[in-house]
C-alpha cells in the first residue's frame, strides 16, 4: 500500500521539480546579460555582488563565477577598478576578501582592488559600493544572469542619475550548482514581487543604506 501510494505521487512530482526547472533554467537564459563587446576606453569600474564563502572559508562555486565574469569584464573595457562586496553574513567568513584572493590569482592588481566588506545583501552591496563608483562613465556589475538584473534594478533605484551609465555582466550557474536553479529562480521572483509590492512604493526604502563599521 504504501509502495503503491509513493508511487503514485512520484511521476506527478517529478513531473513538476522537472517543469520548474525547465523555467529556471529558461529564465537564466532569458536573463543573460552579455558583456559588450569590443574592447573599452577605461574610465569604468566593476562591482562584483558578494556570496557566502564555503563553511571552511574556501572559493564557492558561485564566487568563482561572479569574480570571472567581473574580472573579464575588467579585462575587456580597460577598467580602473574592481570591487568585490560582501561582509561575513553566512558563516565567519569574510566574503569579499574570498573574492580578493581569486581576483588577485586571475590578475587584478591590488591598487585596482578595493574590498568592500560591510554588505549584508544585494541592496547593500550597491549601497556600500558607491563611493567607489561615483566618479565613473560606466559601471558595470557582474553576478549570474538573474541576479544582475536585481542588482542594476537597486542601483538605479539608489542613484536614478547613474543609471543610463550602469550596465550588467552575467554568467551562467556552474555544472555543480545546477540543483540550486530552481530556488535561485524562485529566490529571484520572490524578491521582484516584493519589491515591486512593497519597497519601491515607499521612498525610505529607496535609500542607500550601509551598516557602519564596528
Amino acid at each position: 500500500m504504501i509502495i503503491d501510494s509513493f508511487k503514485k505521487w512520484l511521476k506527478p512530482a517529478l513531473a513538476i521539480f522537472i517543469g520548474l526547472f525547465v523555467l529556471a533554467e529558461l529564465a537564466y537564459w532569458l536573463g543573460a546579460g552579455n558583456t559588450p563587446a569590443g574592447a573599452g576606453s577605461g574610465n569604468c569600474a566593476v562591482l562584483v555582488a558578494g556570496f557566502p564563502s564555503n563553511a571552511d572559508g574556501s572559493l564557492h562555486p558561485m564566487q568563482r563565477m561572479r569574480v570571472e565574469v567581473g574580472a573579464t569584464v575588467y579585462r575587456n573595457h580597460a577598467c580602473d577598478r574592481l570591487i568585490v562586496s560582501g561582509a561575513a553574513v553566512h558563516n565567519e567568513h569574510v566574503e569579499a576578501k574570498t573574492m580578493a584572493a581569486f581576483a588577485r590569482e586571475l590578475g587584478v592588481p591590488d591598487d585596482h582592488l578595493i574590498i568592500e566588506d560591510r554588505a549584508l545583501n544585494t541592496w547593500q552591496n550597491v549601497s556600500c559600493s558607491l563611493p567607489f563608483l561615483e566618479n565613473y562613465d560606466r559601471i558595470f556589475v557582474a553576478s549570474d544572469t538573474l541576479h544582475i538584473h536585481r542588482a542594476k534594478r537597486y542601483l538605479c533605484r539608489q542613484k536614478p542619475s547613474w543609471c543610463d551609465r550602469v550596465q550588467v555582466a552575467g554568467g551562467h550557474l556552474p555544472l555543480s550548482l545546477a540543483g540550486w536553479a530552481v530556488p535561485f529562480a524562485l529566490h529571484e521572483l520572490y524578491s521582484w514581487i516584493r519589491d515591486i509590492a512593497v519597497y519601491e512604493r515607499s521612498s525610505p526604502n529607496n535609500v542607500p543604506t550601509c551598516p557602519a563599521r564596528h
